[in-house]
C-alpha cells in the first residue's frame, strides 16, 4: 500500500507513518495540517496531546514556516495591482481628468493625490495627451489586475495581502471625485422626487421638475425617464437626499454607500470561501476588491449594482448555511435593488420546490412565494399604479449599449429591414431582434431551471452558486444592454464557476475598464466623436461567443455547472504560467509514492513515536475515547 507522504517546497518528502490508517486533510495556506488519527488495534501513539480524563485530541496540528516573503511571481503581480491602480488613481485626481463627466462646482479630488498629479505633470496636458495617459492607467491597472487574478487562484498570494489591497484601493478612491457616469444624479433625482417633491417616480420624471439643482448634471436621456431601480433603493435613494442636501456631498454618499457595499461583498464572501474552499478564498476576494471596475466604476461612479451583489452573496452564504428561506428574503431585497435578482430567485425556488416532497411541493411553494412577495409589496405599495406597473422594468428594455455583444445582432436585423422595406422596417426589426436576444437569455436560465429541477446533485448550494453564475451571463452578455457594471452581479459567484466562465469574467473585467477612454464625448478629439462601433464591443462578442459554446457543450453533455473538465482551452498555459508542475510555496500537497526507505524526521518532538507490536515492552492500554 503507498504511503503518505507529506512535501512541501522547503525539503524532500518525509512519511509520517506507514503502520496505519490515517484520515488526511489540509486547512489554511500552508499554516497547518490537520490529522485525524484512528489508532489500529496494539498500536500506541505516545504524545503529549493527551488531555484529561484520558481522552486524545482529535487532531494533531503540524505547523509549518510561514515564508517571510512572497514568491517572485506573485511580488510582480502585487507590485504590478498597486502601480496600475494607482497611476489610474492620479489621472483621476487631474482636474481635466477625461474620466470625469459633469462635476457639481467644487467637487475636486483630495488634496494627497491632486498634488502628486501636479507634480508629475498630469495637469498641464492637453486633451489628446492626457487621454493617451489615461488609456495607458487603466491597461496598467487591467494588467495588473489580470496578474494579480492568476496568482491569486494559484494560491501564490495569502488571503491577507488581497485583503490589505482591497481597503486599500476603496480609500484611495472615495479621494476622488465623481468617476465613469451620472448615474447618480438620476439616483438622487428619483430619491428628491419622493423627498422634496412627495411624487412618484415612477409616473414622474425630472422633466417635470426642471428646477432642481440637479437638472444640469443628469444626463439628457434620462431626463424624462422615470425610474428604472426598485423600490427598496428608492427608499434608500429618498432617505439620503432628505438628510443631505448640497450635490457635492450627495454624491459622496452615494459613493460612500457603494464603498459600504463593496466591502461588505468582499467580507461575506471572502468568510464563506474560506470555510468551503479555502484555496480559493484570495481569488473570491481579489475578483471583487481589486477589480478595476468595482474600485472605480462601481465605487468611483457611486453605483447600486454592488448593492445587487451584496444581496447576492449573502443569499450565497444563507444557502451553505442551509437557510433557504433566509437566501429567498437576501434575493427578494436584491430583487427590489434591481430586476436582475429575480434570475437567482427564481432557481433557488426552483431548488426548495424540487426537493421537497411531491405532496408538500404546492404548499412549499405557496409559502414562498408569500414571503416573497410580502417582502417586495412591503416596499413597493406605496408606488404601485397602473401607469408603469412593472416599476420600470420594460422601460429599461428599450434602451441600448453600445458595448453589448447583442448590438450585433440588432444592427444586422435593421439593416436588414431596411434593405427590405426601406427606413420604416428598421425599427421593427431591430425590435424583433431585441425580442430574440431576450428570448436566448430566457431559454437559457429555463434549461438551467430544468437542470436544477431534474438532479438531485444539481441542488447542492456549491451547483447552486455556479448557477447563479452562469445564469447572470446568460441575461447579461447576449442582451442588447450591457453596461461596464453590469458584470458585477457575477462576481461573487465567480470563484465557484468553471475555467472558460471564470476566465471569461476575468477577461471581461480588464477589457471593459480600457475601453472607455473618456466618459463625456465632447472630450474626445473632433475626429473621433462621430466613431461609433456598430457591432458592439468585439472582446465582448468573442467572449459571449466562447462561454456561450461552453455552456451549450455542458448541458448538452449533462456535465455539472460546476465541474472543471479536463479538456484544453485558452488559457490553460497562461494560468498554469511557470510553475506547472512545481509545488506550490504556501500549500501543502499529499502525494502516494512508495519510497523505498522514509526519510528521517528531523524534527522528531512534532510526531509521536510509535511503539510496535513486536516491541518486548508492555504496550500500555489507552483509555477509549468515549470513556468519561
Amino acid at each position: 500500500m503507498p504511503t503518505p507522504q507529506l512535501t512541501s517546497a522547503n525539503g524532500p518528502p518525509v512519511a509520517l507513518y506507514d503502520g496505519g490508517e490515517y484520515l488526511w486533510s489540509i486547512r489554511g495556506e500552508g499554516l497547518g495540517v490537520e490529522i485525524p488519527l484512528r489508532r489500529p488495534p496494539g498500536v500506541l501513539i505516545e504524545t503529549l496531546d493527551l488531555q484529561p480524563y484520558g481522552r486524545f485530541r482529535p487532531r494533531l496540528q503540524v505547523p509549518t514556516r510561514r515564508p517571510y516573503s512572497l514568491a517572485p511571481k506573485a511580488m510582480r503581480a502585487v507590485a504590478g495591482s498597486i502601480g496600475g491602480m494607482f497611476f489610474l488613481a492620479l489621472v483621476c485626481a487631474t482636474p481635466n481628468s477625461p474620466f470625469y463627466p459633469l462635476l457639481p462646482i467644487g467637487m475636486v479630488a483630495a488634496n494627497p493625490l491632486r498634488w502628486i498629479s501636479g507634480v508629475i505633470g498630469l495637469g498641464h496636458l492637453g486633451t489628446t495627451p492626457l487621454m493617451i495617459v489615461g488609456l495607458l492607467a487603466t491597461v496598467s491597472a487591467a494588467g495588473g489586475f489580470v496578474l494579480l487574478a492568476r496568482e491569486a487562484w494559484a494560491g501564490r498570494i495569502p488571503v491577507r495581502t488581497v485583503v490589505l489591497l482591497t481597503v486599500g484601493f476603496h480609500v484611495v478612491v472615495l479621494m476622488l471625485p465623481l468617476l465613469f457616469s451620472r448615474d447618480v444624479y438620476s439616483y438622487a433625482y428619483y430619491g428628491r422626487i419622493v423627498s422634496t417633491y412627495g411624487g412618484n417616480p415612477y409616473v414622474l420624471t425630472p422633466s417635470d421638475f426642471p428646477l432642481n439643482g440637479l437638472w444640469h448634471l443628469t444626463w439628457p436621456g434620462w431626463r424624462e425617464t422615470p425610474s428604472v431601480y426598485g423600490p427598496l433603493f428608492t427608499w434608500m435613494s429618498a432617505l439620503m437626499t432628505r438628510v443631505i442636501k448640497k450635490p457635492t456631498e450627495v454624491v459622496t454618499s452615494f459613493q460612500l454607500l457603494a464603498a459600504l457595499a463593496s466591502l461588505g461583498t468582499v467580507a461575506v464572501v471572502g468568510r464563506l470561501v474560506q470555510k468551503v474552499r479555502p484555496e480559493r478564498a484570495a481569488f473570491a476576494i481579489a475578483m471583487i476588491g481589486c477589480n478595476p471596475i468595482v474600485v472605480y466604476h462601481v465605487v468611483g461612479g457611486g453605483h447600486n449594482d454592488i448593492l445587487v451583489a451584496f444581496f447576492v452573496a449573502c443569499a450565497v452564504s444563507f444557502l451553505f448555511a442551509r437557510r433557504e428561506l433566509l437566501a429567498a428574503i437576501s434575493l427578494a431585497l436584491g430583487m427590489s435593488v434591481k430586476a436582475s435578482a429575480v434570475v437567482p430567485l427564481v432557481l433557488v425556488v426552483v431548488a426548495i420546490v424540487a426537493n421537497a416532497p411531491p405532496e408538500r411541493r404546492r404548499r412549499v411553494l405557496a409559502m414562498y412565494g408569500a414571503v416573497i412577495a410580502g417582502v417586495w409589496l412591503a416596499l413597493a405599495l406605496p408606488f404601485l399604479q397602473w401607469t408603469n406597473p412593472t416599476l420600470g422594468l420594460m422601460e429599461v428594455s428599450g434602451h441600448d449599449s453600445w458595448m453589448a455583444p447583442g448590438q450585433l445582432i440588432v444592427r444586422v436585423a435593421s439593416g436588414v429591414g431596411g434593405l427590405i422595406g426601406g427606413d420604416p422596417f428598421r425599427e421593427p426589426a431591430a425590435s424583433a431582434a431585441r425580442i430574440l436576444l431576450f428570448t436566448l437569455s430566457l431559454a437559457a436560465v429555463i434549461a438551467i431551471g430544468h437542470r436544477i429541477w431534474t438532479s438531485v446533485q444539481a441542488r447542492t448550494p456549491e451547483a447552486m452558486a455556479a448557477a447563479w453564475g452562469w445564469a447572470f451571463l446568460a441575461i447579461t452578455l447576449p442582451s442588447p444592454v450591457l453596461f461596464t457594471w453590469y458584470l458585477v452581479w457575477a462576481l461573487p459567484l465567480a470563484w465557484m464557476m468553471p475555467k472558460i466562465a471564470r476566465r471569461g469574467m476575468v477577461i471581461l473585467s480588464a477589457f471593459f475598464v480600457v475601453t472607455q477612454l473618456v466618459t463625456e464625448t465632447s472630450r474626445l478629439p473632433t475626429y473621433l466623436q462621430t466613431v461609433r462601433l456598430p457591432f458592439g464591443h468585439p472582446i465582448a462578442i468573442a467572449v459571449c461567443v466562447w462561454v456561450g459554446a461552453d455552456f451549450v457543450r455542458r448541458i448538452r453533455r449533462g456535465t455539472p455547472l460546476e465541474a472543471e473538465t479536463d479538456e484544453p482551452t485558452f488559457g490553460d498555459a497562461f494560468e498554469a504560467g511557470t510553475w506547472r508542475g512545481a509545488a506550490r510555496s504556501r500549500l501543502l500537497d499529499l502525494e502516494l509514492v512508495e519510497p523505498k526507505e522514509p526519510a528521517p524526521v528531523e524534527t522528531p518532538e512534532l510526531f509521536p513515536a510509535v511503539v510496535p507490536l513486536e516491541d518486548p515492552v508492555p504496550v500500555p492500554e489507552a483509555v477509549p475515547a468515549d470513556v468519561a
